[in-house]
């Protein structure tokens, strides 16, 4: 597969750092966000930067907030997934916070570090983190799975998601239908409903992701999408 760009949309020049520039993105990804009624930009890339070793970037911004997520893994020989470090920052309205977490994978650990408290926590194999399970999802979809459990750390805390696939689903986008597959968490509140859309004529790339709890809301919608030549052979891995 060479590089693909969906057509209806025009990409923006993306504001990659330094380090990311260094090799081309597997993987960029535009979406249009909204949370607690705000509305934002979201940008997520793949990004090689070793061997067998990956940069997952998100960012969203917006002129009163923006969020950066950072997740570095790796691929052993084996296709096991190996989360190395995460980092969570967020400024809005002009308050500023965040997090890390430092994961050893050979000794199923990670610390946790936050305004100067480290905390050290032992892991189960497998273990990922909050931006990394939702690639892995991409890829388990790839693959044909037929279960997707993801264990993750979320700040200090351990996390377990059980989602569905309810099956194919049609979604527009921009005008234009989008042929998808959906999936749902299992075990949710009768508050709480989440629903996510993958495209497998994309690179199974995330398409729309809804969540809601008694009021709060988050969505995102695809906006636009590049794949390099890479990333097929990627995703097969």
């Amino acid at each position: 597969m060479g590089a693909h760009v969906i057509p209806w949309l025009i990409l923006a020049a993306l504001p990659l750092s330094t380090a990311l520039q260094a090799a081309e993105p597997l993987l960029q990804a535009r979406y249009e966000a909204s949370y607690r009624g705000f509305e934002l930009g979201l940008v997520r890339s793949l990004t090689p930067i070793g061997d067998r070793k990956y940069r997952f970037d998100s960012v969203a911004d917006s002129a009163i907030a923006r969020i950066e997520e950072s997740s570095i893994f790796s691929l052993d020989a084996r296709g096991n997934w190996m989360p190395q470090h995460y980092s969570y920052r967020q400024k809005i309205f002009g308050i500023s916070r965040g997090y890390e977490l430092q994961f050893d994978p050979e000794n199923n650990s990670a610390t946790y570090i936050d305004n100067g408290e480290r905390r050290h926590l032992g892991l189960e194999p497998g273990t990922l983190d909050p931006l990394l399970y939702q690639l892995k999802m991409q890829h388990d979809l790839a693959h044909e799975r037929d279960r997707f459990s993801y264990r993750f750390l979320r700040r200090g805390k351990l996390k377990h998601y059980e989602f569905r696939l309810e099956g194919p689903d049609s979604l527009e986008l921009h005008g234009r239908e989008l042929e998808t597959l959906r999936l749902a968490k299992e075990d949710e509140d009768a508050d709480e409903s989440t629903r996510i859309w993958f495209s497998p004529g994309n690179g199974y790339q995330l398409a729309r992701l809804s969540y809601s709890d008694e009021g709060a809301s988050y969505r995102i919608d695809l906006d636009e999408i590049h794949i390099a030549p890479g990333f097929e052979s990627w995703l097969q891995q």
